[in-house]
């Protein structure tokens, strides 16, 4: 199911498959889900994780959380985990089988 918020959704897909999809609203918009997965990333590398060891934790929350209805904080959760992959080359943003649709909010034609 796409949920759609005043700004459209944010969509994602793995093998193919739609496993969720999120409204977009001004608070939660693609640059700040990046910056905040680039952030997290930097700050387990400083705290002495390897990149082995983040990936997994973000693998970890993107199974987890796939093809459930989230509420407001696992959602971003689940979008800053996928982002995380995406930046670090496990999954691809645009590729035809895996990636993200983001679309603006429907709006009906008017008759005239």
């Amino acid at each position: 199911m796409i949920y759609e918020g005043p700004e459209g959704s944010i969509n994602f897909y793995l093998n193919g498959k739609l496993i969720q999809s999120l409204p977009s609203f001004e608070s939660n918009d693609l640059n700040t889900i990046k910056k905040s997965a680039n952030r997290i990333i930097i700050e387990a590398l400083r705290k002495g994780s390897n990149l082995k060891f983040i990936k997994k934790k973000f693998w970890i929350a993107v199974q987890n959380l796939k093809e459930k209805n989230l509420g407001d904080d696992d959602s971003i959760l689940f979008a800053v985990s996928y982002f995380g992959l995406i930046k670090m080359n496990v999954i691809e943003e645009d590729a035809a089988h895996e990636g993200i649709l983001v679309m603006k909010p429907y709006t009906k034609k008017r008759k005239v």
